[in-house]
């Protein structure tokens, strides 16, 4: 018989008999699911270089299909390693190269999406070294003012010479000090070069000191002076974390792929107009005119680049042996950045 008539007889004969039933009580409704909680922390949340954060969460891409993220700032007092690895928070937004060292110790971490793919700084020649340092196959025998051991601002210092052929002890670097005592040395003479992090470069140059030398905050003049992209913001988790639950991984790397979508596609004005106004202090044009230099450092998709991660891993092992037993293919995957622009491109 018809599987079709059969239940059309029996819901019929059901509906039937329903007046010889006693009425029945109603269902108390189910209480609402619980939202999944996800702890992102961020390594100085206030900082221009994570505007990414402020924006993903102003335009309410953080939060929906039943999970909640909460943002919080890096604390002095717990190391993010272990606020990581213990559970205390399921990401951390920070700069690639820790996934680097991390796995250098033993922890498994990985960059889940990648935001920044430049240095977003600048890199200053002074004038009394102007005309004999013109270009990377000049670095050698430079004096460059930079970071200590392991710093952002030595990485790419390291990064140049290694880009101009050259090892890295082939330069001489001096520590940081100070934007005005590093002022007082490249008017004494005292440094060929500095390392110039938004918006210290422009400082150096208004007091007519130095130039540039190289852009190092576009993908475009990173790759020049390089030879291939730098990656430096990401978020990044456990790989056993990712494993036991993908759907928070992939709820982060969509979240930020859209909103490197969205910073991409609008003017500095229209994100500086998304920014609380707490976050920009008191001087807005010059929050707007950092901005406006920092926008180019996240002008990418999500992906890792490959090349990229090899060249920063190369960076560092130079500096220290012990990165070189690190395996580049661990420290970052592109399988959730991959899944969100396939979603987000069939979404259009």
């Amino acid at each position: 018989m018809n599987s079709f008539i059969v239940a059309t007889g029996l819901a019929l004969a059901c509906a039937l008999q329903v007046g010889d039933l006693p009425a029945q009580q109603p269902s108390s409704p189910k209480a609402p699911q619980e939202p999944v909680r996800i702890v992102l922390l961020v390594d100085e949340i206030r900082a221009i270089r994570n505007f990414p954060a402020i924006i993903a969460e102003r335009l309410g891409y953080l939060n929906g299909n039943g999970i909640v993220v909460t943002m919080m700032n890096i604390r002095n007092e717990a190391p993010t390693a272990e606020m990581l690895m213990d559970g205390r928070v399921d990401a951390v937004m920070a700069y690639y190269h820790h996934n680097i060292v991390n796995r250098s110790q033993g922890r498994d971490f990985e960059a889940i999406v990648t935001l920044g793919v430049t240095p977003g700084a600048r890199v200053l020649v002074t004038n009394q070294a102007k005309d004999r340092v013109k270009s990377a196959a000049d670095l050698k025998g430079s004096r460059i003012i930079a970071g200590g051991d392991g710093s952002s601002k030595t990485a790419v210092a390291n990064a140049l010479l290694l880009g101009g052929g050259y090892k890295i002890g082939d330069y001489t670097r001096i520590p940081n000090e100070s934007k005005e005592k590093i002022a007082a040395a490249l008017r004494a003479g005292e440094a060929d070069l500095v390392v110039a992090p938004t918006p210290d470069g422009d400082y150096y140059e208004s007091l007519g000191l130095a130039t540039e030398f190289a852009d190092l905050t576009t993908p475009e003049g990173t790759s020049k002076h390089f030879g291939s992209l730098f990656p430096t913001a990401t978020v990044y988790m456990r790989a056993e974390r990712v494993q036991a639950h993908p759907e928070i991984a992939q709820h982060l790397a969509t979240a930020f792929v859209r909103t490197l979508q969205w910073i991409n596609a609008h003017s500095a004005e229209e994100i500086a107009a998304v920014v609380p106004p707490d976050f920009m202090g008191k001087d807005r044009a010059a929050y707007l005119k950092v901005l406006k230099e920092e926008i180019p450092m996240f002008k990418t998709d999500g992906r890792m680049p490959e090349d990229g991660a090899e060249f920063e891993c190369r960076v560092l092992s130079e500096a220290n042996p012990k990165y070189k037993s690190v395996r580049v293919s661990d420290t970052y995957t592109n399988r959730f950045a991959d899944a969100a622009l396939e979603t987000l491109h069939a979404a259009k």
